[in-house]
């Protein structure tokens, strides 16, 4: 059949420049039929009968709806879009529009979220906000990164506040990112205080997603399957080169070389390429349902996500299936109701994955090149070596070998990965649900409720097994442990606003009351009858007197009042105020309430008569912001003196008798308060070319007072020391963004770069030593330590200068009463320097060493497209840090190493850097905690890089489809990086355990294949 057709021709210019606007798209409302201008802006089509109005769209304008009416002539005026600007902003039990905020607020679109596919929210900040360094702990699947906002100021939980639809949770882990609609992080102490008492290490709020009100129901499938491999490897010393090491170790030791013969050995046993996966599997599907009117409106979505690890495979995996339904109803004209409902289940297993001590990569780094994966030999095989009857063997009996050479924690990695067989299970639900009610005109109370309710069970088996002599077990043990954790929150909040003439006021007052309780049961029990994990079950196991059960309860509880006003005075003069009080649980009976006031304010210098009419600067902004926040997060009764049992005394009654009683585990401070947060913040918004070039700065301090540390106390006092406020740490720095969006015909691009920039001192330690001590690395002791005058967690040791290079130099190097330095130091031995002056090479030499956080975080993104075509490329980097590189155990003399080592010191001149490598460390050379293990940590890395094709709408309707395109990608595709290691991202075991490289898991390469489709 034929039907009739109207052609329409017209052209379309700025309406603001009148200049033709070519590539714009013209297409029927609610049909597949289009067009686009040409380079004079003109166009022509042919629309059917059925055709009543055309859509005009163009990046950087506002798109229009214009009715036909019988028209054959249609000339347009596009107006610029200034919705950057317009773009409604999650501030905290409200919205504002982005130009009237005062505080440093960034947001994440959800563009951004979908463009670089992860498995958790936080890994969709790195590198896109200002002020926030992401750093991901480990390349294993479902390890959280590493997050800090603006610093660490905290010796406890730096990690930022998490809110999900207005409810506070316990992790991210459960969110399926693509459910996410919009995220925002209040960076500053006047965008957070509206949280008060968890605030103080940043906000980041989420909202999910809703239902459309267009009357149509949608329904939408993404997904992607994938490959990873590991990116790198590290150079090891192959079985030549080990041989040739170890004679070399064991002479300079005076002790005769272990191989006669170096040359009958060759390449040997690489640990690295035996214990990496190849082509791990990595997968994510998810369907989604939404739709609505203007009445009701309901988004529901299920997700599957699959990812094995690059190091132990299924034995390092991620499963998680998510459920979301998210509903509202306007039930009357001045009532609506809704609610988010999301249920989470997570699948894990893990490995260590940073762990000196026995950790996979760690062995494979450490163990020889000359023990073989599996030993065949038959006379190995009857040696005392193999006698026990736990060697490990595989699937198909195949032993596992055992080194003769390097014992300890270093084994076979392999045989290692065979008997770990630990799960952990967990089920969560969060919901929430609210009811809005429209009291009077412009105000409106919200009420809410939700309930955060989580079951983790982790189940462990841990078989009969030899791996060496040190690393042996005897007696299975079967374990299951139960957690369950509950929260649930009620918030009452009043919202008013009114315009009255040039001036927009808006109050907020609100009420929150939450309690939360972790309830845990664990049991294990010895000699289980099988040496199956399939069948590790409590009752399968029969030695009784081996049986231990425990448990623990915890709970706090926080009340907060808060309020906030809003002034606007003729969208030029911004000013915003906020108080909020809060009292916990978790601090002392005479501290339990604080207040937490900030005030912030704007000047819109671009809408001041003064301000030149020109087309370079088309808003500009000046914000100053001042506040106070709190850290709550320091565990339950730490102000408390709770009571110890188990212990024992023995007691003289006529006969000697011990008995088991409960005593005070240390002494109490019902004093404790809060830790505070304080920061200034000065910032500046500029927006050029019609908004397409757009700067934001921002120049903040942050202190931190009221540090929790012990308090000094004699030992007479006969307990361990309560915990006082007595320690500030400052943060200051400066953030700058800068994105540029722009089109040629049918080209469009966006190029945004940001860089942080941050310097962190500790001002204050107030315990006995001025100490807070961080981490230690293997059987060395301490690495780093934080101190007045010092920034964080700083590594803590020797600087050295050079290497002895003949006997002369070791002679000469005395102090001022002509005693030797190094008395034990011979040719080839570090020089270290006596930076006190005392004459003796001691402790108080130690000093900073390195730093383990960035100066600066970098991260940058270009968008591209051409027509259906679709490019991106997504980079992010960390300069001015240092790494403890720790990979090497060279305190068990014959592991193996890089070949870096192979540039040591074997006679004069021959190296300044690398000591001599011997078994007799008698100078300490790789003992003593030193600037030779510090590397640069500086690194540049192609997050993402991307290349998608969207189909035509007149190819789609054939199969019912309204929108579908395709990608490719690759993840961690380049690394730029000096550092040595496996990976130069390291995040945080905890606060003051930062960078140090004990062998780490490390992120993979990744090659995706994706699909979004729309029906």
């Amino acid at each position: 059949m034929a039907y009739a057709q109207t052609t329409i021709t017209g052209r379309v210019t700025a309406a603001k420049e009148g200049i033709p606007l070519p590539g714009v798209s013209i297409v029927v409302k609610d049909m597949t039929i289009g067009t686009t201008t040409d380079a004079a802006g003109n166009f022509s089509l042919s629309v059917p009968e059925a055709g009543k109005v055309l859509r005009f769209s163009f990046i950087g304008y506002v798109s229009q709806d214009v009715p036909i009416n019988n028209r054959a002539v249609i000339n347009i005026k596009l107006a610029e879009n200034t919705k950057l600007l317009e773009e409604v902003v999650v501030i905290g039990y409200g919205t504002q529009r982005r130009s009237e905020l005062t505080g440093a607020i960034s947001s994440v679109k959800p563009e951004d979220i979908i463009e670089t596919p992860v498995l958790r929210v936080e890994q969709a900040l790195q590198g896109r906000v200002t002020g926030v360094q992401v750093s991901n702990v480990s390349g294993q699947p479902g390890d959280a990164p590493t997050v800090r906002i603006r610093g660490i100021g905290t010796s406890g939980n730096a990690a930022p506040l998490y809110i999900v639809d207005g409810f506070p949770v316990g992790g991210i882990d459960y969110l399926n990112p693509n459910d996410i609609e919009s995220m925002e992080v209040l960076k500053d102490a006047a965008s957070a205080a509206i949280y008060g008492a968890r605030a103080a290490n940043g906000v980041v709020l989420i909202k999910t997603k809703s239902g459309s009100k267009d009357g149509k129901m949608h329904v939408s499938y993404e997904g992607y399957v994938g490959v990873q491999n590991p990116w790198k490897k590290l150079d090891l010393l192959d079985a030549r080169e080990y041989a040739i090491m170890m004679n070399e170790g064991a002479a300079n030791a005076g002790v005769t070389p272990p191989y006669s013969d170096v040359n009958k050995f060759s390449g040997g046993t690489d640990w690295q390429s035996e214990l990496f996966g190849e082509n791990e599997k990595i997968m994510n599907h998810q369907i989604a349902v939404s739709g609505g009117n203007d009445k009701t409106s309901y988004y529901t979505n299920f997700s599957y996500f699959d990812q094995n690890g690059i190091v132990g495979g299924d034995k390092s995996n991620f499963k998680r299936y998510t459920l979301r339904l998210n509903a509202d109803n306007q039930v009357k004209s001045f009532l609506r109701v809704g609610t988010n409902l999301a249920y989470t289940n997570i699948n894990r297993r893990a490995i260590d994955p940073n762990q000196e001590f026995g950790g996979l990569l760690s062995n494979a780094i450490n163990l020889d090149p000359l023990t073989p994966v599996f030993e065949t030999d038959p006379a190995r095989l009857g040696s005392s070596l193999y006698a026990s009857p736990y060697i490990v063997r595989d699937a198909n009996g195949n032993v596992y070998g055992i080194s003769p050479y390097v014992a300890q924690e270093v084994v076979n990695p392999l045989a290692r990965l065979a008997v770990m067989n630990g799960t952990t299970k967990v089920d969560k639900l969060v919901a929430n649900a609210y009811a809005d009610v429209e009291l009077t005109k412009g105000l409106t109370f919200r009420s809410t409720f939700g309930i955060d309710l989580a079951y983790v069970t982790n189940n462990n088996f841990n078989p009969r097994y030899y791996l060496n002599s040190a690393q042996q077990n005897t007696n299975s043990l079967v374990s299951k442990e139960t957690i369950k954790y509950y929260t649930w929150q009620a918030e009452n909040v009043l919202n008013y606003s009114k315009a009255f003439g040039e001036h927009d006021l808006g109050l907020t007052l609100g009420t929150t009351a939450l309690r939360s309780e972790a309830d845990n049961v664990f049991a294990s029990k010895t000699g289980l009858v099988t040496n199956d994990p399939a069948m590790a079950y409590l009752n399968l196991a029969t030695d009784a007197t081996g049986a231990q059960a425990g448990g623990y309860f915890g709970e706090n509880a926080l009340l907060s009042f808060f309020g906030r006003v809003n002034y606007n005075f003729n969208e030029r003069y911004l000013l915003s105020g906020i108080l909020r009080r809060d009292g916990s649980s978790r601090f002392g009976r005479e501290n339990q309430f604080a207040t937490f006031p900030s005030i912030s304010a704007g000047w819109i210098i671009s809408n001041e008569s003064f301000f030149p009419e020109q087309s370079i600067v088309n808003f500009a902004k000046l914000r100053a912001s001042w506040g106070q926040n709190g850290n709550e997060n320091i565990g339950n009764y730490t102000w408390a003196s709770v009571i110890g049992v188990g212990r024992g005394y023995t007691f003289f009654e006529g006969d000697e008798r011990y008995i088991s009683g409960a005593s005070p585990v240390k002494v109490a401070n019902p004093f404790l308060e809060w830790e505070t947060s304080e920061q200034t913040d000065i910032g500046l918004d500029l927006y050029f070319f019609d908004n397409r070039l757009s700067l934001e700065a921002d120049y903040y301090i942050k202190t931190t007072k009221g540090l929790l540390v012990d308090a000094p106390i004699p030992g007479t006092v006969g307990n361990n020391a309560p915990t006082v406020n007595g320690g500030e740490v400052r943060n200051k720095g400066i953030e700058l963004a800068l994105t540029y969006t722009g089109n040629i015909n049918d080209f469009s691009y966006r190029t945004s770069i940001n860089g942080s920039f941050n310097r962190n001192e500790v001002l204050s330690i107030n315990n006995a030593e001025g100490v807070l001590i961080g981490a230690n690395f293997a059987t060395y002791g301490i690495v780093s330590r934080s101190i007045p005058g010092q920034p964080f967690a700083y590594f803590w040791g020797y600087e050295t200068d050079g290497i002895f290079q003949n006997a002369e130099e070791v002679a000469s190097y005395k102090n001022s009463s002509g005693a030797l330095l190094q008395p034990n130091a011979q040719p080839g031995d570090i020089r270290f320097r006596d930076l006190n002056g005392d004459g003796v090479i001691s402790d108080a030499d130690r000093t900073n060493i390195g730093n383990p956080t960035p100066k600066m975080v970098l991260g940058y993104n270009l968008d591209l497209k051409y027509k259906n075509f679709d490019f991106s490329a997504f980079f992010n980097g960390a300069f001015g840090h240092q790494i403890f590189n720790g990979t090497r155990r060279h305190d068990l003399v014959t592991s193996n190493m890089q070949t870096k080592f192979l540039n040591r010191w074997t006679g004069e001149g021959s190296s300044d850097k690398y000591p001599r490598f011997t078994w007799n460390d008698a100078n300490g050379n790789y003992t003593r905690i030193s600037d030779i293990y510090i590397e640069d940590g500086d690194y540049v890395r192609l997050k993402t890089l991307q290349v998608g094709y969207n189909f035509s709408n007149n190819a789609l309707s054939k199969i019912y489809l309204s929108n579908m395109r395709v990608y490719v990608s690759a993840d961690n595709l380049l690394t730029f990086t000096e550092y040595t290691g496996f990976d130069p991202e390291i995040g945080a075991r905890n606060t003051l355990d930062i960078g140090v490289d004990r062998g780490i898991y490390p992120q993979a390469r990744i090659f995706r294949v994706g699909l979004n489709a729309t029906f």
